[in-house]
């Protein structure tokens, strides 16, 4: 493969990089969530800062996360508001620009290979576009899904062998904007920077100056937010690990993530485990720091997938790369040398272990959802005539301010109303003349039915009453959310 013609290797690089842009495309959701921490800890402050209204949560209502993200969609938002007014067309900038921003685990996926062959490269490069939680990922709005591909630019950057000078700098860079988009990737960031630089004082010291380089950014971001410079970091860890307030959403034992590992990497999930641990010597640092991330994720109580994203998409590429080392070693057993025809073969393997992991774990039908609920309250809201619209508490992590074409005032239900066990309150009837719910509630018979959206999972209806609104500013979305201290 290394010998291949120049033209047939950017070839085989441009058609895998447009099978994986193609099957983004295809997986691209917008109106469906994975987490709530996508519309509310992002996408809706992205909107916030680029109009001036939105929901805050306490994480922004307390300092406890830095604006990094919201900041950068804010510009998408900001031209959508100008060019196209009274349109998602901003919230679709928003989704399609951190979807690009994203890609850049593609490059650093090659570059990881490129540290060993050109081969090696595009098998990692293949795994990175079209291994399908690759796929579903990126088109994730998650501070994990960037965070991850900027420490992977940076890995690839730090495991050469002789890194320059420059190289050293950005890959410091790299690791502190990633650890400030996702302050809990700090363990890998450092686990990986101390096992590859050692007590390399030279290469040390243009890592740090990289790092003070995030620094410098992530204050001013800070600054810019009005927020002291870095203080986020203190409170994240104040109310998250010493208070324990992420456990209220949940706990898990320690195995958990191994029990998750099994699942999502499918049938093949042992042979691509090993396959990570067994990768050439040169990829140790990130196979320790991989390691070390999943075990410091497996003692905080709270556990979710995501969490260890940057070490499963490091498993995928350290397999890949692994498999073409394996190959190459069968091949010289027998007196050949790898053909390209054996790569594609590994591709096909690689494909059909892709597509049994995403049948075992049930892929973006289990990972997602609910997107009749976003589309049912902006189809209200294209209506002139809506002055508020009321939802279920249940249904809130779906829909913001930010997936709505207009700045309509969203109300939240009690949790008994949409179960019919309690009525709609009349605070919320004078405040909303739109509810969405998935059957008309009690107390809302002067609503009547207009449409509704569905998909399998879910069914939300649009019904609708006569006159105007009265809000109610205990009623409201934020009001909801401040009640739960949320």
């Amino acid at each position: 493969m290394d010998q291949t013609n120049p033209r047939q290797t950017w070839l085989c690089i441009a058609l895998v990089v447009l099978a994986g842009l193609i099957a983004r495309a295809l997986a691209f959701a917008p109106f469906d969530i994975s987490h709530a921490d996508e519309l509310m800890q992002y996408l809706e402050q992205g909107s916030r800062l680029a109009t001036g209204h939105g929901i805050v949560p306490w994480e922004y209502r307390y300092g406890a996360r830095n604006e990094l993200i919201p900041q950068m969609l804010a510009l998408p938002f900001w031209l959508g508001e100008k060019f196209a007014p009274g349109t998602l067309a901003g919230m679709l900038a928003a989704r399609w620009f951190y979807l690009a921003l994203t890609l850049l685990a593609l490059p650093a996926a090659w570059q990881l290979g490129a540290l060993t062959s050109r081969a090696h490269a595009l098998a990692a490069l293949f795994i990175a576009a079209v291994w399908y939680e690759n796929v579903l990922f990126s088109t994730l709005l998650l501070s994990e899904v960037l965070g991850a591909a900027l420490i992977a630019m940076a890995a690839a950057l730090l495991l050469a062998d002789a890194p320059s000078r420059a190289a050293l700098r950005w890959a410091g860079l790299l690791l502190g904007l990633g650890v400030i988009l996702r302050l809990q990737y700090a363990p890998f960031a450092a686990v990986l920077a101390l096992a590859r630089l050692r007590t390399d004082w030279r290469m040390w010291g243009q890592v740090l100056l990289g790092g003070l380089a995030a620094l410098a950014i992530g204050a001013v971001s800070d600054l810019i937010a009005g927020q002291v410079p870095l203080r986020w970091i203190w409170v994240n860890l104040s109310y998250n690990m010493i208070q324990g307030r992420a456990a209220l959403f949940g706990v898990a034992g320690p195995l958990e993530y191994v029990r998750l590992l099994l699942v999502h990497l499918g049938p093949a999930a042992l042979l691509i485990l090993t396959g990570a641990a067994l990768s050439p010597a040169r990829y140790r640092p990130l196979v320790l720091a991989l390691i070390a991330n999943v075990l410091f994720h497996s003692l905080i109580a709270h556990k979710e997938y995501r969490f260890i994203w940057v070490s499963t998409w490091s498993i995928t590429v350290l397999a890949a790369i692994a498999s073409v080392s394996l190959v190459q070693w069968l091949a010289a057993r027998r007196g050949q040398s790898m053909t390209p025809w054996m790569l594609a073969a590994l591709g096909l393997m690689w494909l059909a272990a892709s597509f049994a992991a995403e049948r075992e774990s049930g892929g973006a039908r289990v990972l997602r959802g609910g997107a009749p609920i976003p589309l049912a309250a902006s189809d209200a809201a294209r209506d002139a005539s809506t002055c508020g619209i009321a939802l279920p508490d249940q249904w809130r992590a779906h829909v913001v301010p930010a997936m709505l074409p207009r700045d309509v005032p969203l109300y939240i239900t009690p949790r008994g109303v949409i179960h019919q066990i309690d009525p709609v309150p009349a605070a919320i009837i004078a405040s909303a003349n739109v509810l969405v719910f998935s059957s008309r509630p009690k107390g809302a018979e002067a609503y009547a039915e207009r449409s509704c959206r569905a998909n399998s999972v879910f069914k939300a209806c649009v019904y609708v009453r006569p006159g105007p609104c009265s809000a109610d500013p205990a009623s409201t979305y934020q009001a909801a959310i401040e009640r739960e201290d949320l």
